[in-house]
């Protein structure tokens, strides 16, 4: 077990180091280069927030990928959605899989699940892809944060700020 996630860890490293990540770091432009090393565009849709809608989702078609993420979350929260579905794209989990008739009817609640199933294609991962795309964000936020210059704040105050996503510029 412990070998595996080193290996793991290991390969999403080697993941994260061929990622060009933006100085400053600016999601939006993240996007974009990702997009740009994939050939194809990368369209960003909020999400409103409802019963069964994921926080966030990926969606390849032949046209173009599509990021879906809510917005009743912290900014900071959004960022690491996006680079969770991010991760997806650069890991290269683009394969076909099952759209559940809880997100379909989460992204668009006005058509049918069956319909949702054809345009969108895909959503539905292995474990193991969760997890690569997970710690592939959390690398690149940690990546991130140490390039940040911080201004030092003590106590109660550095605590909230961390855990609602509040920073400068924000």
């Amino acid at each position: 077990m412990r070998r595996s996630r080193d290996a793991l860890l290991r390969a999403c490293e080697q993941i994260v180091s061929t990622v060009d990540i933006p100085d400053p770091f600016d999601v939006t432009a993240f996007v974009a280069g990702v997009a740009a090393v994939r050939g194809r565009p990368i369209e960003l849709v909020p999400l409103a927030a409802s019963r069964g809608t994921p926080c966030g989702l990926l969606a390849a078609t032949d046209r173009a990928d599509y990021v879906f993420y809510r917005t009743d979350t912290s900014p900071l929260h959004q960022e690491h959605i996006l680079l969770h579905e991010m991760g997806h794209l650069v890991c290269g989990h683009t394969g076909s899989g099952e759209l559940s008739e809880a997100i379909a009817a989460a992204l668009l609640p006005n058509l049918s699940a069956a319909l949702v199933r054809r345009v969108l294609g895909r959503t539905v991962y292995a474990r193991r892809q969760e997890q690569e795309a997970e710690l592939v964000a959390s690398l690149i936020m940690h990546r991130v944060r140490r390039r940040v210059p911080g201004t030092p704040v003590s106590g109660e105050l550095a605590r909230l700020r961390s855990a609602f996503g509040s920073g400068a510029g924000r």
